[in-house]
């Protein structure tokens, strides 16, 4: 099988680490079951677009081995492992320490990683990939749908953004798994580019995702491609249970309701937010205006005080259910919501139930629903 790799673009900012000094840094505990003698593991990091060695290791006699750097990963990056030809690429953030549990006789497929919360998605990722390479051989891997949508998921619920630029970094039998002139790869590149936009800004890999997204999107050149909107972050509507209950106690279903023909705006909220007002002022213009020709709101409010979110919803013309705050949490995570602050957020179906925007600035809610009408 071939080996995967991740490109050289996954480098960060990261600083030369050795194996000497104060033992201040991270630390790489790690187990190769079946090493042969005489065989080095290199450990290596990325910097300025290449990867660099920085320790060699020889397995001890039961296989196990260590490392540690000088100093904590300025920022979470991804390092790797290389033996005889073949990679293990593991996440580092700060100065914990990451134990890597692998075999010698297939050393980039059968391996563990723990010790951050990266690790687990790490192994996810790559055993997706493998799985793909072992049933399909690396060209269909590379137009796999299946296992695009299924990294397109991941991408979509990260929040630790550094899992999104791995996937969108690799490589399978030396080409990209992703292809910047096809119009759903760039979508997902756009999602991951979003991730740290959004979540990270001052990361250089922010811009590095944003650049990438602006050259896929020349590459298209005028080829016919769906709005791939910065600001969508989420290209599909995400595998999340919206059916919630209204201050009436009446149930709705949002995956019924948003194919049922009509242009559907889904926005998250919290009535005691500061941004509130202006939000139930900008959806008010659109409902009344675009009712009657087919469009419909369904609004999702988290706030904290059940009976306080009961008094507001009364007032509401469209559907306003309650999510509460400490339950279902997974759906503001997967349609990136912010819980805390509570800042409004919409986001646009059109009549086939196909996600088109993610909305900010309420006062863009017309300009993107006339034209689905």
């Amino acid at each position: 099988m071939k080996i995967l790799n991740i490109a050289g673009c996954l480098a960060a900012a990261t600083m030369m680490l050795t194996a000497c000094g104060d033992n201040s840094g991270w630390k790489l505990d790690g187990t190769l079951a079946n090493a042969e003698d005489g065989k080095t593991i290199y450990v290596e990091g990325s910097v300025l677009n290449n990867w660099n060695v920085l320790d060699s290791i020889k397995p001890d006699s039961d296989g196990a081995f260590s490392y540690t750097a000088d100093e904590a990963a300025a920022q979470p990056s991804v390092y790797r492992l290389r033996y005889n030809g073949r990679y293990i690429y593991f996440p580092v953030d700060s100065t914990e320490t990451v134990t890597v549990t692998a075999d010698a006789g297939h050393f980039d497929t059968g391996y563990t990683i723990a010790g951050n919360i990266y690790a687990r998605s790490f192994v996810t990722v790559d055993s997706l990939l493998a799985s793909s390479i072992a049933a399909k051989g690396p060209a269909a891997t590379l137009a796999d749908a299946n296992l695009k949508h299924a990294l397109s998921k991941i991408i979509n619920q990260d929040t630790t953004c550094l899992v999104s630029y791995y996937i969108i970094g690799k490589f399978v039998d030396g080409k990209p798994l992703y292809d910047l002139t096809n119009r759903e790869d760039v979508r997902i590149l756009a999602n991951a580019a979003n991730n740290f936009a959004r979540l990270r800004p001052n990361d250089q890999r922010a811009k590095e995702l944003e650049q990438r997204w602006i050259n896929a999107r020349r590459l298209m050149g005028n080829t016919p491609v769906k709005q791939v909107q910065m600001d969508a972050q989420i290209s599909t509507r995400p595998q999340a249970d919206l059916t919630r209950y209204d201050s009436r106690g009446v149930k709705h279903d949002f995956d019924k309701l948003v194919q049922n023909g009509k242009v559907t705006v889904l926005n998250f909220t919290r009535y005691d937010g500061e941004a509130s007002q202006a939000n139930t002022v900008a959806l008010t213009e659109v409902y009344n205006r675009y009712k009657d020709r087919g469009v419909q709101i369904y609004q999702i409010a988290y706030d904290p005080d059940e009976l306080s979110w009961k008094r507001s919803a009364a007032n509401m013309p469209w559907i306003a259910v309650w999510n509460a705050p400490t339950d279902n949490i997974e759906a503001l995570v997967a349609y990136n919501v912010d819980p805390i602050n509570g800042t409004p957020v919409s986001f646009v179906f059109n009549r086939q139930g196909e996600l088109v925007k993610r909305v900010s600035d309420p006062t863009t809610l017309e300009s993107i629903i006339a034209p689905l009408l």
